[in-house]
């Protein structure tokens, strides 16, 4: 594989969330021998059963460069227009779903379409747009507001959680959705920031929650702590009365880990201890399940909860269970034109 078929995959594999099968590398045009060699040089991990992943630290600087590529073009096409949608997000320093192939720009109604992006035309009001260096952009509620409007909720809550995060602010979005009327998508804009929450903490924890509300779960608590005997546990999502935990693996859940080997057997004692100590039952699932199979992670929650029905959680004597406060940060973020 030379250098630019390297690129092509890496930034393939970045898309899909930093892991796949054996089937969609070969189907991608790997051979057996390609994986076998990426395996070797540490550019593939091996997680059993035909299941193989980027390097946490791999993924991470693949998806910065994607990021940066698509930046550089943005600058140039928001001369003529202003930065919106996803390519806002980013230069905001915001997660998306994914990168978009063009610039996202929105322009007068009257304007025509600009080469290379997708021109959006539409009325923006001058409070809705700001600097970022040279570049016009709208702010970060606007933007916001019009990915939840373009995009579908477990999708456009990746960008919501991570701005109330960044200390946006949900009752100006709302304000803002409301000024535009019955325009398409207001239903679905109006659901994804009534359940955008700034607890959450990776994209996938977003996509996840916003899969499990879409199929009629309740709505859980994020990040909330279980202490007891002076051990604690934190769980990405947390339903209070059935005593259910739900975890997003991520690729980069265990990056600070010393070794994956660790990382691994840390978790595997965790959540024996959850599910051992405190009764706890726990739902995994991964970037992929989020992607291709959302119903699964849903009727996998549905069938925990009628072995709750069946034995209900009696939460151990002495057990805390503790949402801590949030840092907000500043909502301002530089963008980088380099």
């Amino acid at each position: 594989m030379d250098a630019s078929n390297a690129r092509t995959f890496e930034a393939w594999l970045a898309s899909r969330g930093g892991g796949a099968s054996a089937a969609d590398l070969l189907e991608a045009g790997l051979t057996r021998t390609d994986i076998a060699r990426l395996v070797r040089q540490g550019a593939l991990v091996s997680h059993g059963r035909g299941r193989f992943a980027m390097p946490a630290p791999q993924l991470s600087s693949a998806w910065e460069r994607r990021r940066r590529t698509h930046l550089h073009a943005a600058a140039t096409a928001s001369r003529d227009g202003v930065l919106g949608f996803r390519s806002a997000a980013l230069a905001w320093g915001l997660p998306v779903v994914d990168v978009p192939n063009h610039p996202e720009v929105i322009r007068e109604p009257s304007s025509c379409q600009l080469a290379g992006t997708r021109t959006v035309r539409t009325l923006l009001p001058v409070a809705d747009v700001t600097r970022l260096g040279s570049i016009r952009i709208t702010t970060i509620e606007r933007t916001v507001v019009d990915i939840s409007l373009d995009l579908p909720t477990p999708a456009a809550l990746i960008t919501a959680d991570a701005a109330l995060r960044r200390g946006a602010n949900v009752d100006l979005m709302n304000a803002l959705l409301r000024a535009r009327g019955a325009v398409r998508g207001c239903r679905q804009a109006r659901q994804t920031l009534r359940w955008a929450d700034p607890h959450a903490e990776s994209p996938l924890e977003s996509q996840g929650r916003g899969e499990f509300l879409l199929g009629g779960v309740p709505r859980p608590r994020c990040n909330v702590s279980l202490i007891l005997g002076g051990q604690e546990a934190r769980v990405d999502n947390w339903w209070d009365e059935l005593g259910i935990a739900a975890e997003a693996d991520g690729r980069l859940k265990y990056a600070g880990a010393t070794s994956r080997d660790e990382a691994l057997w840390q978790e595997k004692l965790r959540q024996e201890w959850l599910e051992s100590e405190l009764g706890v039952l726990v739902l995994r699932f991964t970037h992929r399940e989020c992607r291709l199979a959302p119903v699964g992670i849903v009727e996998r929650w549905q069938r925990l909860a009628a072995r709750r029905a069946r034995d209900p959680w009696a939460p151990p004597s002495g057990l805390a269970v503790v949402q801590r406060p949030i840092r907000l940060r500043s909502p301002n973020g530089p963008f980088d034109e380099r």
